[in-house]
């Protein structure tokens, strides 16, 4: 995006959550999140197409307020080491501010601080919080999800994986009002969700029995809260209302690179280790010890087969946590 399209997508979410003619439907929609959190919209049946569904019903509400909005995505992956080094986190107009600061982790910086925005009233009404610990994956573990559960028939592992270790470990990598019942709240809930339903949009176009997958198509009841079911929001080129969506890939030779990367050049290629589930996500998500070990299992087709240390990396290396240069060789 450009620095305006940012600012003007910055502005138009500030207007949404405080302009009387908008703010009760904002707040509506966002405490739903809240109040439906257990209600299998964070599991296998619901997890994937209810979001894709909450994206646009917030872009929708966006859009009402101005028509060249659409939801971006934040591809944390690309700076997977640190992620705080993104320049989404830039205290400008066009970026959400930085780190949160103080015992209540107060983000006190950008568009969003504490003096001039708060967030809605169901999640207290307080300042938005943030406090980044840890890693996300990286974008060579990005492409190996994909890559390792191309067949249609590994859906329910590709949903997993991406649901627990690419989902639920970066709410709590951000940590703050991200890693709360309140997530949706922050601004940056929806990038970050953006970017999950991009990796299974990936995962959707390799053909069209993974676009219309059987396990949706089989399902009868309505998805939470919604006149929908899944099998309507399989299709981001047609979901209701005749919206046609599309991600748009990054244009960089890295990205490039990764697409027509080989499995076992993505295996050779240094990396540092895959982050672990923060304890945090596990209360949050009330993930079990068996589904941690499951993880841990699946997890060993992703893991780096050599390893490399942050002090061996040097500049945009050092955010991607593997070197360039060994990927383009």
């Amino acid at each position: 995006m450009t620095t305006a399209e940012r600012k003007r997508y910055i502005q138009t979410v500030k207007t949404a959550s405080t302009h009387p003619a908008y703010k009760g439907r904002y707040e509506r929609l966002l405490t739903l999140h809240r109040n439906i959190f257990f209600s299998r919209i964070h599991e296998l049946d619901f997890f994937l197409p209810w979001h894709r569904w909450f994206i646009l019903q917030y872009e929708n509400l966006l859009r009402e307020i101005d028509c060249r909005i659409t939801v971006p995505f934040w591809d944390w992956s690309l700076v997977g080491a640190d992620p705080l080094s993104s320049d989404l986190w830039n205290p400008g107009p066009h970026g959400l501010g930085g780190n949160g600061n103080g015992s209540n982790s107060c983000v006190d910086t950008g568009p969003f601080r504490a003096q001039v925005w708060s967030v809605i009233q169901s999640a207290g009404g307080g300042c938005l919080r943030r406090q980044f610990r840890f890693r996300t994956p990286d974008a060579v573990a990005v492409k190996q999800l994909i890559m390792n559960n191309a067949n249609v028939s590994d859906f329910e592992r590709f949903e997993f994986l991406l649901r627990l270790e690419f989902h639920d470990l970066v709410h709590c990598v951000i940590d703050g009002t991200m890693c709360t019942l309140d997530s949706a709240s922050a601004p940056e809930f929806f990038l970050h969700h953006g970017f999950v339903d991009k990796i299974w949009w990936d995962w959707q176009r390799l053909s069209r029995t993974h676009k219309f997958n059987e396990y949706f198509l089989a399902q009868k009841q309505r998805m939470p809260a919604t006149v929908y079911r899944s099998q309507d929001f399989l299709d981001l080129n047609n979901q209701p209302g005749c919206v046609c969506a599309e991600y748009v890939p990054s244009r960089s030779r890295m990205y490039t690179a990764l697409q027509e990367a080989s499995r076992e050049k993505l295996l050779s290629i240094k990396r540092l280790p895959m982050p672990h589930m923060p304890e945090n996500a596990k209360k949050l998500f009330k993930i079990t010890e068996e589904e941690l070990d499951r993880l841990h299992k699946l997890m060993e087709n992703i893991e780096p087969r050599e390893t490399t240390t942050s002090a061996s990396l040097h500049g945009k290396d050092k955010a991607r946590g593997f070197k360039y240069a060994d990927l383009m060789k």
